[in-house]
């Protein structure tokens, strides 16, 4: 009986112009590799990379550009990060991918049929990412992902890749194509999403700027006067260093064969260890610059990072660097002792600050100055000017560290 059903339902599937499951095959594909990062999971969960062209075969219109020759078919979401490749599909076949993981990826599910017959395709189910979950990793584990596919009603083996799940900490920013890094993929816009505008410690380092006496508020650009927009940086920069921030080159990552990338502390660990490396203190200083409106950008040269903001809102204003390495310059009493300080003593404070606020500002700009030609052309992968207004725009996210207001 069973034989003749299983004729029954091949000779109904031929009638149907439907070929069976014979010799399709299908792998595992992952952007990253066995690599998975909670940080780009979560930063570019809204990103369109697409905008409003359609990529995937199944949403296509008859005014999308068709797959180039050489190229993979894809269906599903363009934006996904996991994928099965299926190979020596037929025409119109029926297809359904599901990828999971116990713990951090709810079954999820693709159906649909392939338009035409493929050496290879590449489905990417909508994934259903437990979000909460993911921000809770600060530590690398591995995980088991399951992917399961069936083909016109046949099911394929299940296949399961044992995958290494980092901390919510690495920031990955190149993607490798080959072993000699020659083919790759730029992700240094990842960086932005540790400038954390919202974190809810920004308001006490703003009210400490504000009982310094250095400035009487904060007003971004609405001055219009460029010195304005630095004396208010000074102010924030004075407070970290009275919070005792130091420079401490620990930015030791998990090394991973085709995903280059490097641990970035959020905001509250950098304040309570007060050790930041040249990552760390960029993206502290950014993240309270975005604060009060002023514009912040990583700038991004071979080894190193530091921090850059524009003195004004217009285009034709300057771009000032700022080496926020030299923040550990001074060792200054807190802002809570200022009120009981005698006056020439903190008067001598503020001018050892503002004179390592000074230096700060001729290297960050010399700096820049040195790899202007590259910074503009944004062609060389060492050296990029990171606009984190841009990266906004184009839907990257601040990853929230999930501390409370204190």
């Amino acid at each position: 009986m069973k034989t003749t059903t299983a004729f029954l339902t091949a000779l109904t599937s031929l009638a149907a112009g439907i070929m069976p499951a014979a010799g399709v095959e299908f792998e595992p594909w992952s952007y990253t590799e066995k690599d998975l990062f909670p940080s780009a999971i979560i930063a570019t969960a809204t990103v369109d990379w697409n905008g409003d062209e359609e990529t995937a075969e199944d949403k296509k219109t008859a005014d999308d550009a068709k797959v180039g020759k050489g190229d993979v078919p894809i269906y599903g979401d363009e934006n996904g990060w996991m994928a099965v490749s299926l190979f020596d599909v037929p025409a119109k076949a029926k297809v359904t991918v599901e990828i999971s993981i116990d713990g951090y990826l709810k079954p999820s599910v693709w159906t649909g049929s392939i338009k035409k017959a493929s050496d290879e395709v590449r489905i990417f189910p909508k994934c259903l990412w437990d979000y909460d979950a993911l921000h809770q990793v600060r530590e690398q584990k591995p995980v088991n992902v399951v992917f399961k596919v069936t083909v016109n009603g046949t099911k394929l083996p299940d296949q399961t890749e044992t995958c290494a799940l980092r901390s919510i900490n690495d920031c990955p920013f190149y993607v490798l194509w080959d072993e000699n890094g020659e083919d790759f993929d730029d992700f240094s816009w990842m960086f932005a999403a540790y400038v954390n505008e919202n974190h809810p410690w920004i308001d006490g380092i703003l009210k400490e700027a504000l009982q310094s006496g250095l400035i009487s508020s904060f007003t971004g650009y609405q001055s219009g006067n460029p010195d304005e927009v630095q004396a208010q940086v000074f102010a924030i920069w004075n407070v970290l260093q009275r919070r005792g921030i130091k420079y401490s080159d620990i930015s030791a990552t998990t090394p991973s064969k085709f995903v280059i990338s490097q641990s970035v502390r959020f905001l509250d660990d950098t304040i309570e260890s007060t050790q930041a490396n040249c990552v760390d203190g960029t993206v502290l200083m950014a993240s309270i610059l975005r604060k009060i409106g002023i514009n912040a950008y990583l700038v991004m040269v071979p080894g190193h990072c530091f921090l850059a903001f524009d003195s004004g809102p217009g285009d034709d204003d300057d771009i000032v660097g700022l080496e926020t390495t030299l923040l550990g310059e001074n060792n200054l009493k807190p802002v809570k002792e200022l009120a009981t300080m005698p006056e020439k003593l903190k008067q001598k404070e503020f001018a050892a600050s503002l004179k390592t606020f000074a230096s700060a500002i001729a290297a960050g700009s010399a700096t820049m100055d040195e790899h202007a030609e590259d910074l503009e052309s944004g062609e060389n992968p060492d050296t990029q000017l990171i606009s984190v207004s841009d990266a906004r725009e184009l839907g990257i996210m601040p990853i929230a560290s999930g501390v409370k207001r204190n």
